[in-house]
C-alpha cells in the first residue's frame, strides 16, 4: 500500500473537481480503505461508512488493527480506495470518534485534498505462472473443459481452453461448477461466460477460445481470498513499473 501512496499522493494527481460524487461511489464501492498516519509505521484497514456534504464531515470504521495510540482530533489521515475503476487517495483530519449505529467509528473532516490516479485501477491482472491451477468448466449437458487463466479479478476471469468437441462455447451460458487452485486453495463456483472469441492463429487455426467469465455464487471467504490476490498482484505490478 505504501508504494502507491507514495505515488499517488503528490501534486500531479491533485484533482479539485467532482470530490463528492467521488466520495459517494467510493461509499457504494463498499471496498475496503488503507488508512495511514503520518509518521506511523503500520497500515490500517477501514472503510468509508457515510459522506454528508452539507456538515462537510466523513465517518469511516475504526482501524484495524487498532493503533496502540488512538488517533488524536487534528491528527492527518491518509486514506486509499478506490472509485469508478481507479485509485483514490484523501487526505482528512481527524475530527473525532463517532458512535454509528452501535459501534465505534472515526469522524473525519472534509478532505482538504483528493487525488486521483489517472489511470484504470487493475481489477483485473494478469497471474503468475502457476497461481491459478487446475482449472475446469464442468458445463450442463456437455464435456468438461480444462483451461488455462490469463488474467483474474474479484469477480472473473480471461481463460484461454481448447475448442469444445461436442458443444460450442456460447456468451451467457450458464455454467453450473468452476473449479480452480488459487496458490494451492481450492474454489468451487458456479459461473456466466461473458464472452466467446476464437483467436486466428497466422495459419487460420481456430482451436483454441478465448472466454470471459463472471464468478458467480462465491463465499465471503472465496471473495476476500480473491481479492487479497487482486490487490497484491496489483501493488507488485505497479510497483515493477509494468502497469
Amino acid at each position: 500500500m505504501r508504494e502507491i501512496v507514495h505515488t499517488l499522493f503528490q501534486d500531479g494527481f491533485r484533482v479539485a473537481t467532482r470530490a463528492h460524487q467521488t466520495l459517494e461511489r467510493l461509499q457504494r464501492a463498499r471496498e475496503f480503505l488503507g488508512v495511514i498516519v503520518p509518521g506511523d509505521d503500520h497500515e490500517h484497514m477501514s472503510m468509508l461508512l457515510h459522506v454528508d456534504a452539507d456538515a462537510r464531515l466523513l465517518i469511516i470504521d475504526e482501524l484495524n488493527p487498532p493503533r496502540l495510540a488512538a488517533p488524536l482530533p487534528g491528527d492527518e489521515l491518509l486514506c486509499l480506495g478506490r472509485a469508478g475503476g481507479m485509485f483514490v487517495g484523501l487526505r482528512c483530519r481527524l475530527d473525532g470518534p463517532e458512535d454509528w449505529e452501535g459501534y465505534g467509528a472515526l469522524r473525519l473532516d472534509w478532505p482538504h485534498a483528493l487525488y486521483q490516479l489517472q489511470r484504470r485501477a487493475n481489477y483485473r491482472v494478469p497471474v503468475r505462472p502457476g497461481d491459478v491451477t487446475e482449472l475446469e468448466l464442468f458445463r450442463r449437458g456437455a464435456r468438461s473443459l480444462q483451461a488455462e487463466c490469463l488474467d483474474l479479478s474479484a469477480s472473473g476471469m480471461r481463460v484461454r481452453a481448447a475448442a469444445p468437441t461436442d458443444f460450442e462455447l456460447a456468451g451467457n451460458e450458464w455454467i453450473e461448477r468452476l473449479r480452480f487452485r488459487l496458490e494451492g486453495d481450492l474454489i468451487e463456483c458456479a459461473a456466466q461466460l461473458r464472452f466467446v472469441r476464437s483467436p486466428r492463429g497466422p495459419a487460420g487455426d481456430v482451436s483454441t477460445r478465448l472466454v470471459g467469465i463472471a464468478l458467480q455464487q462465491l463465499s465471503m471467504p472465496q471473495q476476500r481470498q480473491l481479492h487479497r490476490y487482486v490487490q497484491r498482484r496489483d501493488r507488485e505490478l505497479l510497483r515493477d513499473g509494468r502497469l
